[in-house]
């Protein structure tokens, strides 16, 4: 890790620390909505004990990542809290991702759970689009394809089915 990169971890790392206290005390509804969308994904995961040890002791890592191995690769508590965090938003802000979301949550599918699977789909497409970038390709293609799988994961119910045995809905990698 180069010191761009600690310092900015370190960052992160504050201002998560910031929001985990904030929860504590009861003052997250005080943050701003960006902020609150974060604390809102802490509280829901919380009890679990490496997201508890990733925040408790931010301040202490001065930089390092906390990842724990899962079935030999790395992991980071915070990454998947971060991408709820993101997921919220999208929820709010994105008609796509709103309708996609209403529908699993209508046909059974936990409102965490299906932050589970728009989570993988949306993590997926930036990974493809990362590499895309990376290469010198155009991420068009990849754009549309993550929108055409949100309106068949509103329509199709053995598309969501899929989607939602492939995205478990635990966390037992975090406890």
């Amino acid at each position: 890790m180069d010191d761009k990169t600690t310092g900015l971890r370190k960052l992160v790392d504050q201002r998560q620390k910031l929001i985990y206290e904030a929860v504590k005390a009861g003052m997250a509804a005080g943050l701003p909505h960006e902020s609150q969308l974060m604390a809102q994904a802490i509280q829901e995961h919380m009890h679990l004990a490496h997201v508890h040890n990733a925040l408790e002791f931010a301040d202490l890592r001065e930089g390092t990542p906390y990842e724990i191995t899962v079935q030999g690769q790395p992991m980071s508590p915070m990454a998947h809290v971060a991408v709820h965090s993101a997921v919220k938003a999208q929820i709010e802000q994105v008609p796509l991702v709103r309708a996609a979301f209403e529908k699993m949550v209508a046909t059974g599918i936990s409102a965490h759970h299906g932050e589970h699977i728009l989570g993988g789909l949306f993590m997926e497409a930036q990974w493809e689009c990362l590499q895309a970038d990376e290469s010198g390709e155009d991420t068009e293609k990849i754009t549309r394809r993550y929108e055409h799988n949100l309106k068949k994961l509103a329509r199709d119910s053995a598309y969501r089915k899929k989607l939602a045995g492939q995205f478990g809905a635990e966390h037992a990698a975090f406890e």
